[in-house]
């Protein structure tokens, strides 16, 4: 017995397995490189740029009373569905029920990581570490990950679902996992999502690949109690709007120039996979998984394009063909297998891009510097390092080398996530956008209570107010509102309102007068009555 248990352990010190286990070392580096882009490119001051006109619906929405749809001014928004409004409103319950810009920005940036580890998942699984890494590099590092605003604000959270979707279509095929996808994606974005998630069907239609009861059956179940609810809280005219309202929308002929330009720095390096002696060094089904994702990316810039109210669904699933597409290209350049022709693809793009970004940014950093002291630790860092980086992209062309190219392009990146971080937003928050206009008016209304209105403001303006905004249909009926307890009642107008103000409604009184970034005056006022404390020493709700 003894002998032979020493005999066992002899042989399987003898024995070569047929598949081994990758290095533990590089899989670690790469792991590390994921988690370093992620946390350096997008959740690095997630949570500090005020919102704009469009995600603005969104942090109203998530201040107000959970429902079918979202919920802004009074009314219901039918562009807003639970399953982006949810997050949201989760984060600004546990911030103590106010909404702040972080009550968007930060589900946001958890959604775009998200698809960014599913992405580089998938690089790795087909072509290793090297691809997983520079393909989180290529989605975090974009100019989309870094600012998140605008449509990608409103539609990340979708976005998350319906590249989730199509990568589990593309790898396992149409399977319940690719339904339970396709349920949370309708939730969060409506049919459109459905559509983008339909594309590996009707693009491509191999086996596996196709309408399965385990695809269409979970979201058309989450569709229909979707409508349940709808038809529950809300009439008839609110559900048929929640479904007719990407109808409503025009096309957004400019959809490609947008994705790419949200694609920089690298996206244009997803060109190189149009080299037939890039897709030859890799392995079928790594190159059918690269080649498949760039049909759907430019599928998804067709449908968003044409279809009116497609653009939003189809913005982070082309964003995610490019980025997967740019990973492996690049992961190709970094081992140093190209040919001529693509080598030299990848020392024109790095160098075009070093070379723009020294001659714009070094002058423009230097007046910056010398104008706002407050940004000078900032600015000069990228004033000193611009020039560097464009010298190191001239010499990697020189030389001929792919890595260093890479790197210049790299760098590049990280200055760009600087600028934006320390300059462009204190900018935005406090000079360019809405915030210090409606910071300014909310000053001087009590906590937690409404602003009525009779036009509508821009959203921005309302939510950086702190306030809630009710829009009234007469001024009339504002003694109506409220608890009937004579509280006073506040009011933004124009100056041309406040000076018209019918004398049947009730009397104003002006409490402050403001002027706008185009000087033009706004007036707050309110109404008779005294200002009610509660025994916490805020205002009632």
């Amino acid at each position: 017995m003894p002998g032979e248990l020493t005999t066992s352990k002899r042989l399987r010190r003898l024995r070569v397995d047929l598949e081994e286990p990758a290095p533990a070392g590089p899989r670690v580096l790469a792991r590390g490189v994921v988690a370093a882009a992620a946390i350096g490119f997008t959740l690095l001051g997630a949570g500090n740029l005020d919102l704009g006109p469009l995600e603005a619906r969104l942090g109203i929405a998530s201040g107000e009373r959970l429902g079918p749809l979202g919920r802004a001014f009074g009314g219901w928004e039918p562009g807003l569905w639970p399953g982006t409004v949810a997050p949201c409103w989760l984060w600004t319950k546990g911030l103590g029920g106010t909404p702040t810009p972080a009550s968007v920005r930060w589900p946001t940036a958890i959604a775009a990581v998200a698809i960014g580890l599913i992405l580089a998942r998938r690089l790795g699984r087909a072509l290793g570490e090297g691809a997983e890494a520079w393909g989180a590099v290529a989605w975090f590092g974009s100019l989309a990950m870094i600012d998140r605003s605008g449509p990608l604000a409103t539609g990340m959270i979708a976005g998350m679902a319906i590249v989730g979707a199509l990568d589990r279509i593309l790898a396992r095929g149409s399977d319940w996992g690719a339904g339970l996808w396709a349920a949370l994606a309708v939730l969060a974005g409506g049919w459109p999502a459905l559509l983008i998630i339909a594309l590996p069907v009707i693009v491509d239609g191999r086996k596996g690949r196709w309408l399965s009861a385990g695809l269409v059956v979970p979201p058309l179940v989450a569709l229909a109690g979707w409508s349940a609810w709808a038809l529950s809280v809300a009439r008839v005219d609110v559900w048929a709007a929640g479904l007719t309202w990407p109808l409503t929308q025009g096309s957004s002929w400019l959809l490609a120039a947008n994705v790419a330009a949200l694609s920089l720095p690298w996206g244009p390096f997803a060109a190189l996979v149009a080299w037939p002696m890039v897709r030859k060094g890799w392995t079928g089904p790594a190159r059918e998984l690269v080649v498949a994702w760039l049909k759907l990316t430019v599928a998804a810039l067709l449908v968003g394009t044409v279809v009116p109210g497609m653009a939003v669904a189809a913005l982070p699933a082309a964003l995610a063909g490019l980025a997967l597409a740019a990973g492996a290209a690049c992961a190709r350049a970094w081992e140093g297998e190209l040919a001529k022709g693509p080598r030299r693809s990848v020392l024109a793009i790095a160098t075009a891009f070093g070379l723009i970004w020294a001659v714009v940014v070094t002058p423009t950093a230097i007046n910056v510097a010398a104008a706002v002291p407050f940004y000078r630790t900032v600015v000069i860092p990228v004033a000193l390092t611009a020039p560097l980086i464009g010298f190191a992209a001239l010499d990697a062309a020189w030389s001929g080398s792919s890595r260093r190219s890479l790197l210049a392009t790299l760098a590049l990146a990280a200055c760009l996530k600087l600028g934006h971080w320390g300059v462009y937003v204190p900018e935005w928050d406090y000079r360019i956008g809405q915030g210090p206009w409606g910071r300014a008016i909310g000053q001087w209304v009590p906590p937690r209570w409404p602003i009525y209105t009779v036009l509508h403001w821009p959203a921005d303006l309302a939510f950086a107010t702190g306030h809630p905004f009710r829009i009234l249909a007469n001024p009339l009926v504002l003694e109506h509102q409220g608890k009937g307890d004579g509280r006073p009642k506040f009011v933004l107008l124009h100056a041309e309102e406040f000076e018209n103000w019918p004398r049947s409604a009730p009397r104003l009184v002006k409490v402050r007068a403001f002027r706008d970034q185009h000087d033009q005056a706004r007036v707050l006022a309110r109404t008779e009555g005294e200002l009610v404390r509660d025994r916490q020493g805020e205002s009632e709700d």
